[in-house]
């Protein structure tokens, strides 16, 4: 991993240090995982579900994203998924469309880091 992708996703909010940690220690290994990440279909599917009015299936997908986004290190996204879990907790979407806005733009951001260094 180049430290110009470091520096990237540490900008982005992401807790470098402390997620390569969580992946035994290796670089490569995490690098690995973030690749994997911008596959992922948790907030998709939490979209999905939310307009099929399906809260306990959009509050399973969005505490899903909530605990990939802690693993991987992406505090701002953690952060931002917090109140998407609450809101869907309570089995109510009123409020959810700021959160979830948050969320998307975060993810996005992320993603298109990843997505920049992926054929690197």
């Amino acid at each position: 991993m180049t430290e110009e992708f470091k520096d990237e996703l540490v900008n982005a909010g992401v807790d470098y240090n402390g997620a390569v940690e969580r992946f035994v220690g290796s670089e490569e290994i995490y690098e690995q995982f973030l690749y994997r990440f911008t596959e992922d279909k948790n907030l998709l599917q939490l979209e999905e579900f939310l307009a099929k009015g399906d809260i306990n299936t959009a509050f399973k997908r969005a505490h899903t994203l909530k605990g990939l986004s802690g693993n991987y290190g992406f505090n701002k996204m953690y952060e931002a998924t917090v109140p998407v879990v609450e809101i869907l907790r309570e089995g109510s979407t009123e409020g959810i469309e700021e959160p979830l806005k948050k969320l998307k733009e975060i993810n996005n951001l992320i993603c298109n880091i990843i997505n920049k260094y992926k054929d690197i």
